[in-house]
């Protein structure tokens, strides 16, 4: 657990990150990896299973691209499910310990292996990074997540899994179950009582939700994923009201995502541009660089640029996707990949 000095350094060179990010393209502080795209989960809302899942890159290239990006500040980790690898414990510790001024470190899991989620989490425990946040996936009831997940039994791994991680005490480590709202877990008209869609017997200030998107590089789900609207709305309305009223960072960046949630519920995107190659990057398990999670606009693989992301524009579509991403000319999301780097970028607002 880093001293209160580090965690505050490593706080300054996110702000000073964010800061680089509304001046210039191409200088993310925030990267969103997938290192691997096996899950022992079928899915409805994501297809990642469907064929052959890439394994993703080696820990050798896991080291590479630390090495080669020692100003990144925000890990979003990700996959399939990342803590089945074998050797998750291993990577948490080569990014925990390689980048030396990452100040956040978030992924999510579907938590069917406790003791597997315990043993990847326990370096970055150790390390120095001050803020730590973990997603436990619950899609509702438990009846309703096992369809869902397509696995018998997965709400009630993912519920031992949850209180786990909640029992933890270390400073700046959170665990929250994360609900994504779609067509399968949400009824085409509001219903009576939007409580009863939610996981059983959890409190609401443990819950965060999430909304479905397609993505056809990333998830490779079908359009229809995304939730009812005012069914969306409704539910999202009776949970805010029973949440409690938080007044740090991220709280305040939480109500601001939501208040435009709505906007994006409503009318299909948001208004204002992306912080999407400015803020924020994705990577996929192959090394193969995107915009986001979302547009499907391949910009090359990131071993070619000798694993920097500072040297994305060097990549032949770089120019281009960056200008499609400025002119909204991407399908338009409200995914907190790249919604919170957004506003972060934008100080509570959309660029």
């Amino acid at each position: 657990m880093p001293s209160p000095a580090e965690a505050t350094r490593r706080y300054l060179a996110l702000a000073r990150a964010v800061l680089r990010a509304r001046r210039a393209a191409y200088d993310p502080f925030k990267l969103t990896w997938i290192l691997t795209e096996a899950c022992s989960c079928h899915c409805k809302t994501c297809h990642l299973w469907v064929g052959d899942a890439d394994p993703g890159p080696e820990l050798a290239t896991i080291e590479r691209v630390v090495a080669a990006n020692p100003h990144l500040t925000w890990l979003n980790l990700s996959g399939g499910d990342f803590v089945e690898r074998p050797d998750a414990p291993r990577i948490l510790d080569t990014v925990t310990h390689g980048f030396p001024d990452l100040a956040l470190l978030d992924f999510p899991t579907a938590g069917l292996d406790t003791e597997a989620t315990l043993a990847a989490l326990e370096p970055a425990l150790d390390s120095d990074v001050p803020r730590i946040y973990v997603t436990v996936s619950l899609d509702g009831p438990d009846e309703v997540h096992d369809r869902i997940r397509g696995r018998r039994g997965a709400a009630q791994a993912a519920r031992r899994t949850l209180r786990r991680l909640q029992s933890i005490r270390r400073k700046g480590f959170t665990a929250v179950a994360g609900m994504t709202l779609s067509r399968h877990n949400l009824p085409d008209t509001p219903a009576a009582d939007p409580l009863d869609l939610l996981p059983e017997d959890l409190p609401l200030d443990a819950l965060h939700l999430n909304l479905a998107h397609h993505s056809e590089h990333y998830y490779r789900n079908s359009p229809d994923v995304t939730p009812p609207r005012e069914s969306a709305l409704h539910l999202l309305d009776t949970v805010r009201r029973g949440q409690r009223v938080g007044f740090g960072p991220l709280a305040l960046m939480e109500r601001r995502y939501w208040t435009l949630a709505r906007q994006y519920l409503e009318r299909g995107r948001i208004d204002g541009s992306c912080g999407a190659l400015r803020a924020s990057v994705f990577l996929g398990s192959d090394l193969t660089v995107h915009p986001c999670t979302l547009f499907d606009r391949p910009l090359g693989n990131l071993a070619d640029i000798g694993y920097a992301l500072r040297r994305i524009p060097e990549l032949t579509e770089a120019a281009g996707a960056l200008a499609e991403v400025e002119a909204q000319a991407c399908p338009g999301c409200w995914s907190p990949c790249e919604a919170f780097p957004t506003l972060l970028v934008g100080l509570g607002r959309p660029l």
